[in-house]
C-alpha cells in the first residue's frame, strides 16, 4: 500500500502545468499507481477549468488554426524502446514514453542511468535518473543543493525519514542529510529528479561523481 504521496501544493502545480519537467515526471509516475492522487489530481483539473471561464478571451494568432489543423495530419513521434536492463520491471507509462540514456555501475551493487529531458542538459540545471541498488545496498551518506523528488519504481528503501515502497513519492532538500539503504527484501529502482547533484560527503564518492560530469 502506497504510504508517502506529493503535497496538495504540488499536485496543484502539476495540474497547473508549473511544475519543471523532470519533477513533473516523477509525480506523473506516482499518479500511475496512487488512485488517491489521481482523483486529487482531477479536482485540481477541474478547478483550473472553471477559473478559465472566467478569463477573458484573447485573439489567436494568424495562421494558428492552419498550424492546428497541420499537425492533426503529423505522424504519431515513434516512442523509444525501454532499455533491455530494466525489461524486468514494472516502468510506469510515462517514464517509458522518455529516452533513457546507458546505465553506469559506480559499484557492483548500485547503476545510475540518465532520463534524457529537454531543458535539463544545462550544466547546472535540473537533472533526471533511475538509480538502482541491490538489496541490503547502502547508498553514499549525502545532502543535497535543492530540492529532489523520487518515485520508487521497484523494491523498497529507509532513511532517516522513512521506508518507502513501490508506489511512494519523496521530496528532500537541503535540510536532508541522509544515507538511504535497500531493505532486505530485495532490488530497488527509483526515479530521480534532482535540481543539483547530490553534495557528497566521502572523497571516493565526490570522485565518482566527478568522473561522471557530475550528472547525479
Amino acid at each position: 500500500m502506497i504510504q508517502h504521496h506529493p503535497e496538495p501544493y504540488l499536485l496543484a502545480a502539476y495540474a497547473g502545468g508549473s511544475l519543471p519537467r523532470g519533477a513533473a515526471l516523477i509525480v506523473a509516475c506516482h499518479l500511475e499507481a496512487c488512485v488517491l492522487c489521481r482523483q486529487e489530481s482531477g479536482l485540481w483539473n477541474c478547478a483550473g477549468g472553471a477559473l478559465l471561464e472566467d478569463v477573458a478571451p484573447a485573439p489567436m494568432s494568424a495562421g494558428a488554426l492552419a498550424q492546428m489543423l497541420a499537425r492533426l495530419d503529423e505522424d504519431e513521434p515513434q516512442r523509444p524502446a525501454p532499455p533491455s536492463f530494466l525489461s524486468r520491471f514494472g516502468i510506469p507509462e510515462a517514464l517509458a514514453a522518455q529516452k533513457i540514456g546507458r546505465r553506469r555501475f559506480v559499484t557492483p551493487s548500485i547503476w545510475f542511468a540518465p532520463v534524457e529531458a529537454p531543458g535539463e542538459v544545462k550544466r547546472g540545471a535540473a537533472r533526471t535518473y533511475l538509480v538502482y541498488a541491490k538489496a541490503d545496498t547502502v547508498l553514499a551518506e549525502h545532502s543535497h543543493r535543492g530540492r529532489e523528488f523520487t518515485h520508487v519504481i521497484s523494491g523498497a528503501f529507509s532513511d532517516g525519514t522513512g521506508t518507502y515502497r513501490a508506489g511512494d513519492f519523496a521530496l528532500t532538500d537541503d535540510t536532508v542529510h541522509h544515507a538511504p539503504g535497500v531493505t532486505q527484501d530485495g532490488e530497488c529502482l527509483c526515479l530521480i529528479s534532482a535540481e543539483a547533484p547530490m553534495r557528497l560527503k566521502s572523497f571516493p564518492a565526490r570522485l565518482v561523481q566527478a568522473v561522471t560530469g557530475s550528472q547525479y
